[in-house]
């Protein structure tokens, strides 16, 4: 029988548990990069450098946060004579993020027009930019990535999500006020299923305070073979 004390204990263990971040940044990747397998490397648990081609879609708005969506529909069968589903199957599950830009950069203005300005230049003389909106905009598909600290020093996890294909699903409505705030890029991203890897979405959990509440967490370290790290 555990003791009120080690009711208490597990309890102290726990709280390290709750995770409230303090650094948030939103990456992009081009299809035609492979996707990561791992966010951190090395015994010190430290962030690993993305691959060449990622970029970052800059600051991002605190008052509406990163939004981790998921939409889950789910098909029941009912039966005479039963008051619940006798059998019921997941249809639907699409997970996302959905985040504000405040940047005013080619990434997020790409993902606000569903355009690919990738080749657009810039008048030589003037460097005004300037386009024809596409009358039907495009899906663009980018790998987008979502990487979280929590806490700092040895203390500090990372939690990280991967959309392997993403797909911009809502361009949110924008607002110009001198009454306070400024021009910001709502976007709202769908994961859909990477036809090459047959999956839509990864979760990481890493840093060196992560290996410190592994097990707390209810994980098992795996072993080494062969000597590598």
């Amino acid at each position: 029988m555990v003791t009120d004390a080690g009711k208490l204990e597990v309890a102290r263990h726990q709280r390290e548990l709750i995770l409230k971040p303090n650094r948030m940044h939103i990456f992009g990747m081009p299809m035609s990069v492979d996707p990561i397998e791992h966010i951190t490397e090395g015994a010190t648990s430290k962030l690993a450098e993305l691959p060449q081609g990622a970029f970052d879609f800059g600051l991002l708005l605190k008052d509406d946060s990163i939004t981790l969506t998921r939409e889950v529909e789910k098909d029941e069968i009912n039966a005479i004579g039963y008051s619940n589903p006798v059998k019921s199957d997941f249809i639907k599950d699409i997970s996302g993020i959905g985040f504000t830009g405040l940047e005013t950069n080619r990434y997020n203005i790409q993902n606000n027009l569903g355009m690919d300005l990738s080749e657009m230049r810039a008048d030589p003389v003037t460097g005004e930019v300037a386009f024809d909106q596409a009358a039907i905009a495009e899906i663009l598909q980018l790998r987008y990535l979502l990487v979280s600290q929590f806490n700092s020093g040895v203390d500090r996890i990372y939690l990280s999500r991967l959309l392997y294909c993403g797909e911009v699903a809502e361009m949110g409505e924008q607002t110009l006020s001198d009454a306070g705030g400024a021009l910001t890029w709502p976007t709202k991203v769908n994961a859909m299923v990477d036809p090459k890897y047959g999956v839509s979405v990864r979760h990481f959990f890493g840093g060196p305070g992560w290996a410190r509440v592994l097990e707390d967490a209810g994980f098992k370290k795996g072993t080494t073979s062969g000597g590598g790290g």
